[in-house]
């Protein structure tokens, strides 16, 4: 929404928070001498890999969310009344569906025979009439005003619901049991070098991190349980620019008067225009690939597997294998038409290929992705998204401390796949055993880490794929009250309850998918 020559700005992650990582790319690759050992050092004493926003403004938050709360009975008035526009028009109908009758609808009868039904000497009976039909028309300038603060509302409430759900998620991550066995074992040591960019004295926004959240999930319900309503079905369409005019309505209508004040508030306080796209800036993209790639050895070196202490890193074009037991691991960077990609390779009794494409944008990734298939053989082809990732997207942010964890799942089902023989473990190392009464489906567990592996076949495709479980393991379904409040929230719970120990994805309630036809089965 604009009001004259007022455009709002989008606002986008800071470049700060990948500075120092690209500042130790570039030093890395002028020495040439950066090993594993040295950059695991790094991530202790000055790489940080999970960072908070120190600089959140929740002052500036909560009172947008306020101005936005007090309008809200205003916004709930116009969604069940808003002001509409009738609007004539003519049609020829069977007469019983006529309501209308004037003389018009005489006079059109008198001169169109084709239209009578019957004929005697007293009468002429029509068979359809000329009517006049009345439609509600809401696409008037005021609803398409209250329509565009409507789509404002949600993108600042999404964007920052996000942004505290990230902290919060944290927050919990970093409450850990040390007797658990649920976790990989270098997953505390993983976390405690993560915890280095955790922000110390975040206690102290804890408090008001919950009560925005609040507000925000409050909005949010509250709005999205009215967005079937025609006035904003009609409206929500229109992408042309709208300056903001003082009209009759904006001034005499009481409910209509408060959207006029809470637009132009959201113009002077500069609230993102939704018909704008979020301006990624050209720095961010360099640096989220570097993020990516460290990320990438970073979970791998938290998952078992032992990097060559000879062997350079060169963040830009990475070329590393390491090992644990027959595995064998290769982390490159594949290039292709200018656009740069990781692919994990795992090798055992045969190799299995994921191919990563980095992307700061999602659209960015559906299209860059489709230049490596048939150019960079892999099994599957992934995109990274700094944001919640959709089908075949993997959600990696440095504000999500989970990230390393869902890289370390692919690891997992690289490792899984590349297996035939299914004698070690590839969670822990252990002796795998083949269960007793598994008749359809092959059950291979881990005594140590209850780790089970199934060879299965779906029975739509025919396709066979592998199912992993926790022997004698029952997440909660639920997920508490705190995660249920909001489908994001418990989104990301449902995503963590195996403790990334998954290599299917999971339905709304927990239950594995079958990776070929998205089924349970």
């Amino acid at each position: 929404m604009r009001d004259e020559k007022h455009t709002a700005v989008p606002i986008d992650r800071p470049d700060d928070d990948f500075a120092p990582l690209i500042s130790f790319a570039q030093e890395s690759r002028r020495g040439g001498k950066v090993t594993y050992e040295q950059f695991d050092a790094a991530t202790v004493r000055r790489l940080n890999l999970f960072v908070l926003r120190e600089s959140f403004d929740f002052d500036g938050l909560e009172a947008t969310l306020d101005r936005i709360l007090r309008e809200l009975p205003a916004i709930k008035r116009i969604f069940a009344r808003p002001i509409i526009r009738l609007r004539d028009t003519t049609a020829i109908l069977p007469v019983e569906s006529v309501r209308v009758v004037n003389n018009q609808t005489i006079v059109h009868a008198s001169s169109h025979s084709e239209l009578w039904g019957n004929i005697t000497e007293d009468e002429v009976t029509p068979r359809k009439l000329m009517t006049v039909q009345n439609e509600d028309h809401y696409a008037i300038y005021e609803n398409l005003a209250f329509a565009r603060a409507v789509n404002i509302i949600l993108q600042f409430v999404g964007r920052n619901m996000r942004e505290l759900i990230n902290m919060l998620y944290a927050d919990r991550d970093m409450q850990f049991n040390l007797l658990e066995r649920l976790n990989h074992l270098e997953y505390f040591l993983a976390i405690g070098k993560l915890h280095i960019g955790y922000v110390r004295d975040y206690d102290k926004y804890r408090t008001a991190a919950d009560r925005c959240l609040d507000k925000l999930l409050f909005i949010d319900r509250v709005i999205r349980a009215r967005l079937r309503s025609p006035v904003y079905q009609q409206c929500k369409k229109y992408k042309g620019a709208l300056t903001l005019k003082k009209t009759n309505v904006f001034r005499m209508h009481k409910d209509y008067h408060r959207i006029y004040l809470l637009l132009k508030w959201f113009a002077d306080e500069k609230i993102g225009d939704p018909d704008e796209e979020d301006v990624v800036p050209a720095e961010s993209g360099e640096g989220y690939g570097i993020y990516c790639a460290m990320l990438t050895l970073f979970a791998a070196g938290h998952f078992n597997f032992t990097f060559d202490s000879r062997q350079t890193i060169d963040f830009y074009n990475l070329r590393q294998t390491a090992t644990f037991d027959r595995w064998l691991l290769s982390v490159e960077t594949v290039t292709c038409e200018g656009i740069s990609a990781l692919r994990i390779s795992v090798t055992k009794d045969r190799t299995y290929r994921v191919l990563l494409l980095p992307a700061t944008h999602p659209r960015f990734g559906k299209m860059g992705l489709s230049l490596f298939y048939g150019k960079a053989m892999a099994n599957e082809y992934l995109t990274i998204t700094p944001e919640a990732g959709e089908d075949g997207q993997i959600s990696v942010s440095i504000h999500d401390v989970e990230s390393f964890r869902r890289l370390q799942q692919i690891l997992l089902r690289g490792m899984i796949y590349a297996d035939v023989q299914r004698k070690t473990c590839p969670f822990c190392g252990g002796v795998l055993t083949a269960s007793d009464g598994a008749s359809e489906d092959s059950a291979y567990e881990c005594v140590s880490c209850r780790t089970v592996i199934r060879d299965k076949v779906c029975p739509d495709t025919g396709i066979p794929y592998v199912e992993t479980s926790i022997k004698n393991f029952r997440p909660d379904k639920n997920g508490g009250e705190s995660a249920r409040r909001d489908h994001l929230l418990y989104t990301r719970y449902v995503e963590a309850q195996m403790h990334f120990r998954n290599v299917t994805p999971l339905d709304d309630v927990g239950k594995p998918l079958c990776p070929r036809c998205g089924k349970v089965h």
